[in-house]
């Protein structure tokens, strides 16, 4: 019994081979004549133009044709493995515009199938805009969301290396650029100076190139403190006779260390203007206004916000 078992075990792999081998050879064959069919298909062709070196393009041209083409299976599959990516070249002449043709496209993307039939292309013709290249050198700005820590701030001014950049493109398309910014750069809890490596935007239009894409961004940072001061106000459009009190109000703000032995009363100006007083005003108050403010001073608050005002008859 355990024989016979096993001569049925033998007999059943054997059929199962067979039936396999079988199988393999309809699909090879199936595939042969598949391939010796036509079919037809879309291929993508790149394009190069080479531009004179003191050219440029007012736009970005087309970087690729996308072609219909017919051919056997056996074709299509050659020309796949033959060349990885199809591309036509064009030596552009010096003039402000030029036009390739549909003809000329053909012609030269035909050059390129080899077996292959073109039966189709996208374009009808591609119009080219030039303009003479340009060079154009802008400050950077950097775009950023700083956020210092506790009693801390920024010191000085920020400082690049280098602080500008050079833009090269036709001219039509760096004439309204006045900076170029840099990628965001955030932090959070600030405490120390510190350098930082900065990517810049690239353009979005591919006519225009920087001559570099980072920059060296350097922060100092300082402690700060609170300063107050007396601050004397100015009377503008006031008769003589006229009197205020109090005649110095006192202000506060923050100012980093560095500056803060040099902060003085000067640096302010606190003005009271008399001008829009009605004569017959039952209200004898003066509203002041901080007019000028050091740059390198935040948070000013003013122990007063207006004055009253009164009139001292001459003996």
């Amino acid at each position: 019994m355990k024989k016979q078992k096993h001569n049925f075990l033998a007999s059943f792999s054997s059929d199962r081979l067979l039936l396999g081998i079988c199988i393999g050879l309809a699909l090879i064959l199936w595939l042969l004549v598949k391939l010796s069919e036509e079919f037809i298909t879309t291929r993508a062709v790149k394009i190069e133009y080479l531009l004179p070196d003191d050219r440029s393009f007012v736009e970005t041209p087309p970087a690729s044709v996308m072609t219909t083409v017919k051919g056997t299976g056996w074709n299509l599959l050659s020309n796949y493995f033959a060349q990885e990516e199809a591309s036509i070249q064009f030596n552009l002449p010096e003039k402000p515009s030029f036009t390739i043709n549909g003809s000329i496209l053909k012609n030269k993307i035909e050059q390129r199938l080899g077996k292959l039939d073109l039966q189709d292309i996208n374009y009808d013709y591609i119009l080219l805009n030039m303009e003479d290249l340009d060079r154009k050198r802008l400050p950077i700005r950097l775009v950023s969301d700083l956020n210092f820590a506790l009693q801390h701030q920024l010191k000085d001014s920020l400082k690049f290396q280098p602080d500008s950049v050079d833009i090269s493109g036709p001219p039509s398309l760096l004439g309204h650029l006045t900076e170029w910014p840099t990628e965001p750069l955030k932090m959070d809890g600030i405490k120390n100076s510190f350098n930082s490596t900065i990517s810049l935007v690239l353009p979005t239009n591919q006519e225009l190139k920087l001559n570099t894409d980072k920059v060296m961004v350097s922060i100092e940072v300082e402690h700060n403190t609170q300063k107050d001061l007396f601050i004397p106000v100015q009377v503008l459009n006031g008769p003589d006779s006229l009197n205020i009190f109090p005649q110095n109000i006192r202000i506060s703000c923050i100012v980093g260390l560095s500056n803060f032995d040099q902060l003085s009363g000067n640096d302010f100006v606190l003005e009271a203007n008399f001008k829009d007083v009605s004569p017959n005003s039952n209200n004898n108050t003066l509203p002041v206004n901080l007019s000028k403010v050091p740059s390198f001073v935040k948070q000013v608050k003013l122990d007063k916000e207006s004055v009253e005002y009164f009139f001292v008859k001459a003996e």
